[in-house]
C-alpha cells in the first residue's frame, strides 16, 4: 500500500504520524512545525509531479473547503489554487482510492462545496450526529490545523488514570470570544456562556503549557466551552489527563459511538445546555463521588480505547480495506 499525502498549507502532520511509509507533501506552510518534523523525521515534499498512480496507490489530501468556496467572507485564494492543483493530479490519474481530509471548523456537507466522482471519501472534521450527509461523507474529528497535530497530542501525552487527589474546582483557561457568521446563521458565543457560569470557575489566566497541563491534572473537572468548530483541541487535553471534562452541549458526531453502545458515549451528567444546566450537574458531580468516579471511569475508559493512534488507523483502514 502506497500513500501519497498532500497537505497544501501544513496544516496537520496527524495522517503521516499513523501511516509514517507515506510520503507527505506541502505545497507552502502556514505555522512553522519544524520541531514536528525532526521529532518524527518527516521530510516534507514539493515535487508534486511525482504524484502519479505510477507511484501510489492511494491520494489522501488535507484541506479545509470551506476557504475554498467563492462569496464567503473566509474564502482563501491560496487554499483554492492549491486546491485546483490537486483536482489536475486527480483527473490525470485513477488511484484505488482518494480520500480528503476536510479540516474546517463547520458542519456542512463537503460534497456541497467539491463534487468529483473520483473522490471516495470525505473524512469530515465536524461531522454533526444531526445532518444527512451523502454516504461517501465519514466522520473523523481527529485532526485540527495548529502547532501540534491531534495525533501528536495523543502520541505524547497519554490519559493519567492515577486518580490522584485533586482540587475541587472547575478549571479553565482559554480565549472568550463571539463567532458570528450571519452567511449561513452560525454563531458561537463563550463570553455570554462563561458569564453564566465564571462564579463556579477557576480561571488563571494563560499559562506556559506544561504548567497549564499541571493545573488541568490537579483539577477535580475541566470547563470544556465549544469552539468556532468542533471538536476543540482542549477536548483532547482535558481528556489526557484524566479530569473530568464538563463539556457545553454541542451536536459533534464520535465515530465510535453507535446506538447500540451507549457506554461508549460520553456521560450525560458531564454535558450542559445552558448556565443552569452547568451548575445543576457540577453541584450533583461535586456531591455524589460515587457518579463522579463513575463518569471519569467512563471517560477514561473511552479516553484509552479510542483516543489513540493504532484505533484511529484501524478505522481509517477499515474503510480502505473493506
Amino acid at each position: 500500500m502506497k500513500i501519497a499525502i498532500i497537505d497544501g498549507v501544513n496544516q496537520d502532520i496527524g495522517l503521516k504520524i499513523l501511516f509514517p511509509e507515506a510520503d507527505y507533501y506541502i505545497h507552502s506552510a502556514e505555522i512553522d512545525k519544524s520541531i514536528s518534523f525532526h521529532k518524527y523525521n518527516i521530510q516534507p515534499r514539493y515535487d508534486w509531479d511525482s504524484i502519479t498512480d505510477q507511484n501510489y496507490d492511494y491520494l489522501f489530501i488535507i484541506i479545509s473547503l470551506y476557504d475554498t468556496k467563492f462569496g464567503t467572507p473566509f474564502f482563501k485564494q491560496n487554499i483554492y489554487d492549491i486546491l485546483q492543483k490537486e483536482l489536475e493530479i486527480i483527473e490525470n490519474n485513477n488511484f484505488k482510492k482518494v480520500c480528503f481530509f476536510d479540516n474546517y471548523d463547520y458542519d456542512y456537507d463537503p460534497n456541497d462545496i467539491l463534487q468529483n466522482d473520483k473522490i471516495t471519501f470525505f473524512f469530515k472534521r465536524n461531522y454533526n450526529k444531526t445532518k444527512k450527509y451523502n454516504e461517501n461523507v465519514k466522520p473523523f474529528p481527529f485532526i485540527m490545523f495548529g502547532e501540534t497535530s491531534i495525533i501528536e497530542k495523543l502520541e505524547d501525552h497519554k490519559v493519567i488514570c492515577d486518580y490522584d487527589i485533586k482540587h475541587n474546582r472547575v478549571f479553565f483557561s482559554g480565549t472568550l470570544f463571539v463567532h458570528d457568521d450571519p452567511q449561513i446563521n452560525y454563531c458561537r458565543n463563550r463570553m455570554q456562556i462563561y458569564s453564566d457560569i465564571s462564579d463556579f470557575i477557576y480561571n488563571p489566566g494563560d499559562l506556559p503549557y506544561f504548567e497549564f497541563l499541571k493545573e488541568l491534572h490537579d483539577s477535580k473537572f475541566a470547563l470544556d466551552l465549544n469552539g468556532v468548530g468542533d471538536p476543540n483541541k482542549r477536548t483532547f487535553e482535558i481528556l489526557s489527563q484524566g479530569t473530568l471534562r464538563i463539556a457545553e452541549y454541542n451536536d459533534l458526531y464520535w465515530p465510535f459511538i453507535e446506538p447500540t453502545q451507549i457506554k461508549h458515549a460520553f456521560p450525560e451528567e458531564t454535558i450542559f445546555k445552558d448556565g443552569n444546566d452547568f451548575k445543576n450537574k457540577i453541584l450533583r458531580l461535586s456531591n455524589d463521588l460515587v457518579l463522579y468516579d463513575k463518569c471519569l471511569q467512563q471517560q477514561n475508559e473511552i479516553y484509552l480505547t479510542y483516543f489513540n493512534a493504532s484505533w484511529i488507523k484501524n478505522y481509517l483502514l477499515s474503510f480502505l480495506y473493506p
